[in-house]
């Protein structure tokens, strides 16, 4: 019972994280050395996307306590995590964070991980371009109303603003654009999904 919700806490914990954020421990004491549940810490990586890089570290840390970890435990616990990691609606949310990806997904995973991935990611760098046209809108705006504004300057406002608003709804269709395409895929998934479980 007590390695199951431990088993559990871990996978959660990184998969709350979005595959790729910092919260959970990464720097290892001697006391967490000392008891290390080696298939958990990989499966706390694998579901994180660490690469196998990551074992690296946490073999550095313990070497300092004369400690090595349990590779084939760590290994298997990693591959176990990456089925939680690498799947089309978790690459959706790592890439609509803006996080990075380690490359950690195993050749035949990795096609559906980047799927939801690079939509996700194009879907966050639309946002970002849209927040950063919203504040460039309301940049011009407030200089288009000081008083000491010259009609020249004003004439360069106003057609910077025309700009903008263009500019914004380019990028509001493509948004629209891309959310309906992470509907379609997602529906898409879902049903592939259902169809392995009743096969």
């Amino acid at each position: 019972m007590y390695y199951t919700s431990r088993r559990v806490f871990f996978v959660l914990c990184a998969i709350g994280l979005a595959g790729l954020t910092a919260g959970c421990a990464t720097t290892m004491t001697q006391t967490q050395c000392v008891s290390a549940d080696w298939y958990a810490i990989g499966l706390e990586d694998g579901a994180r996307g660490q690469a196998m890089t990551r074992l690296t570290k946490h073999r550095q840390q313990c070497s300092e306590f004369g400690i090595s970890p349990d590779v084939q435990a760590y290994q298997q616990g990693r591959l176990e995590g990456l089925d939680y990691f690498c799947t089309l609606s978790n690459g959706l949310s790592v890439g609509k964070t803006g996080s990075n990806y380690a490359g950690a997904c195993p050749a035949e995973m990795e096609y559906y991980f980047l799927t939801g991935y690079r939509l996700g990611r194009e879907m966050h760098r639309v946002r970002s371009d849209i927040n950063t046209n919203r504040r460039d809108l309301r940049a011009a705006e407030k200089e288009l109303q000081t008083e000491d504004v010259t009609d020249e300057r004003t004439a360069e406002l106003r057609y910077k603003l025309r700009t903008l608003e263009r500019e914004f709804g380019r990028l509001q269709g493509r948004l629209e654009y891309l959310e309906l395409e992470e509907r379609r895929i997602v529906v898409s998934d879902a049903r592939s999904a259902n169809n392995v479980v009743t096969d």
